[in-house]
């Protein structure tokens, strides 16, 4: 497959807006992705988000100091070319979630593939809101929290110690403590987590150990993080 091709040779090259098109030509050609091909899929939009949402953050910062030194003409620069870098996540967002619902989710098997795709969903909508307001981001709020939970049902399909189930449970709980500010329901989603993984923990094949051990001293990491905050 010429787009699978052309999307390493990408992605080597750190070029992940080439590599986001090329997976794209290669979703749309209608064959089921195999493992390696959603996680292509996932590092090459993700990537492409990734240092545009760093860009955001770091022009929000650059407008507020121009703003309380009194330069308000660089302030205006730096809140338009936040517009800007805004656009294009935007943009990056809608076609991941385009491809979901018209392709991906329709065509997924149930289990693995299918929350995966859940998950992607979920993560996508909640970068959606991440930098939206008003109607908008309660729009996308409520369809991120409509994808997670739909993925946690699709996930019971798991072993309580697979990487996308708990990759899920991650990032669900994070959506809930960064974006709802729900943070006891964050709480609750790592704790249940880690105490159903706990049970299993010897039965984790060893090939995808290490990626299950990572996921779970995030959560870990968070749940006391979470926790601490909330007694202070």
């Amino acid at each position: 497959m010429v787009s699978l091709e052309l999307a390493r040779v990408a992605e080597r090259a750190e070029r992940y807006d080439d590599m986001a098109d090329y997976m794209q030509a290669r979703v749309t050609e209608g064959h089921p992705l195999d493992t390696e091909e959603r996680d292509m899929l996932s590092a090459a939009f993700k990537n492409a988000l990734t240092e545009r949402r760093m860009a955001v953050r770091i022009a929000v910062q650059v407008h507020a100091q121009e703003l309380e030194e009194g330069r308000v003409e660089q302030a205006n620069l730096a809140d338009g070319y936040k517009t800007r870098v805004e656009n294009e996540l935007q943009s990056i967002c809608k076609k991941v979630l385009q491809l979901l619902e018209t392709v991906l989710l329709p065509n997924a098997e149930p289990g693995e593939a299918k929350t995966f795709y859940l998950k992607m969903q979920g993560d996508y909508c909640r970068y959606m809101a991440e930098f939206t307001f008003a109607e908008t981001f309660q729009r996308y709020s409520a369809e991120a929290q409509s994808a997670y939970a739909s993925g946690m049902a699709e996930a019971e399909l798991l072993h309580q110690v697979h990487p996308v189930r708990l990759g899920l449970a991650l990032n669900f709980s994070v959506f809930q403590h960064e974006v709802l500010r729900n943070t006891s329901q964050a709480i609750a989603i790592a704790t249940s987590t880690l105490e159903s993984a706990s049970r299993h923990l010897d039965e984790v094949p060893e090939e995808t150990r290490s990626d299950a051990y990572l996921t779970l001293q995030l959560l870990q990491d968070n749940t006391q993080l979470w926790t601490s905050g909330l007694d202070a």
